[in-house]
């Protein structure tokens, strides 16, 4: 392979993770967890677990943007850790690394000071039992934080999907998801809406055209990261689509 051809390839590589980092639903948890974390931080360092990483694209992010961080993703899916340690590699991110796990298991690190789960309770069948486990991660003070859809969620644009993914339950009112995390042992939990109807538009429209061409979905990204930074500053409507809820480990 020539060495044009390959550096072209490697740029559309680089183009085809942006735009996938860039979908909004991703966007915006990626936000939420930067925002979150670098407030527990205070300028300083973190070890940080991504439960439920998938393709590892926010720990990576996470990792580039603090590279004081020590950054862990786990996912119980071989060939999505896969791809995300060849992204690590390629960026010389030596501050993060992917490990295969079943959050109904004991983990395989501890003393963390965070544990983020964005869209993964949802999925999992025993969720209390995944949080007890998130819990048992942390260190003493040390934070819980946790995105899920919101019960009774529902579409903005007709005919987009009205489940989450490999869902095995729809989501959770705010009440509950506070439930969940002080039946684990944690104290101070907090709950807030987010993903309103801006975002939650503009990711049903990428969820329409992410099989599209390059030039479609480059046409759209405009549309896709002005509606997040709108969302982020609060410019949007509607009720929460989503719930994050944050506690500390006693």
């Amino acid at each position: 392979m020539s060495a044009a051809r390959s550096a072209g390839n490697k740029a559309r590589a680089i183009l085809e993770e942006r735009l996938a980092l860039m979908a909004p639903a991703r966007r915006l948890r990626l936000a939420l967890a930067d925002r979150l974390l670098s407030e527990r931080a205070g300028g300083g360092p973190l070890r940080v677990l991504d439960a439920g990483c998938g393709d590892g694209l926010p720990a990576l992010a996470l990792a580039g943007r603090h590279p004081e961080w020590e950054v862990v993703g786990i996912d119980l899916r071989e060939d999505l850790l896969a791809g995300a340690r060849k992204r690590a590699a390629a960026r010389s991110l030596g501050n993060v690394t992917f490990l295969a796990a079943d959050l109904l298991k004991p983990l395989p690190v501890s003393g963390l000071d965070a544990v983020v789960a964005l869209e993964c309770l949802s999925e999992i069948p025993d969720d209390a039992a995944a949080v007890d486990g998130m819990t048992a991660a942390l260190r003493p003070g040390g934070s819980l934080i946790v995105q899920a859809p919101e019960r009774d969620w529902s579409p903005v644009l007709p005919g987009s999907a009205t489940t989450w993914r490999e869902q095995v339950r729809q989501g959770y009112d705010a009440a509950g998801l506070a439930a969940l995390l002080e039946g684990a042992g944690l104290e101070g939990v907090e709950t807030d809406g987010t993903y309103r109807s801006l975002a939650a538009a503009a990711q049903e429209v990428r969820d329409r055209i992410k099989d599209r061409g390059l030039p479609t979905r480059l046409a759209a990204f405009p549309f896709l990261a002005g509606a997040v930074a709108l969302e982020r500053r609060g410019l949007t409507w509607g009720r929460p689509n989503a719930i994050v809820a944050s506690g500390h480990r006693p």
